[in-house]
């Protein structure tokens, strides 16, 4: 699985927005985060669903927390999904495989699918810059 990686934080040190999140849930550090419920989330395993940020810490399974800090704005190095793309300045949109983006559609950036811009070109299974800005 790729990761997701931070590269500046931006305003006030990145934006962290607190939510909820299940016991049993295993999330990584820079998993990017799907909103499942009101305020509550999971790693991004869906193509076509609202994401929320990037995970700012670890959560391990049965830990007894629930509480999870998404971080958005923020530029982060991600991947581009295998036969997609990226091209500066379009929105990018999150595969069905984790920290994996693609392209966007219009429909995507209406419905909160998009995650935010491609910051530099690039091609299937390149890394791209891109400004996360939910």
């Amino acid at each position: 699985m790729t990761t997701t990686t931070i590269m500046y934080l931006l305003g006030n040190n990145g934006d962290r927005i607190p939510y909820v999140v299940a016991d049993a849930s295993t999330i990584a550090k820079g998993d990017v985060l799907e909103l499942t419920d009101n305020m509550v989330v999971i790693a991004q395993t869906n193509a076509d669903q609202p994401v929320v940020g990037i995970a700012a810490h670890e959560k391990v399974a049965n830990d007894g927390n629930t509480m999870m800090t998404a971080i958005t704005n923020c530029v982060a190095k991600m991947t581009v999904v295998a036969g997609g793309s990226a091209t500066i300045g379009d929105p990018v949109s999150m595969d069905a495989t984790n920290n994996e983006v693609n392209l966007s559609t219009s429909l995507d950036w209406e419905k909160g699918w998009a995650i935010g811009k491609a910051l530099e070109n690039a091609g299937a299974g390149e890394t791209v810059a891109v400004r996360i800005k939910k």
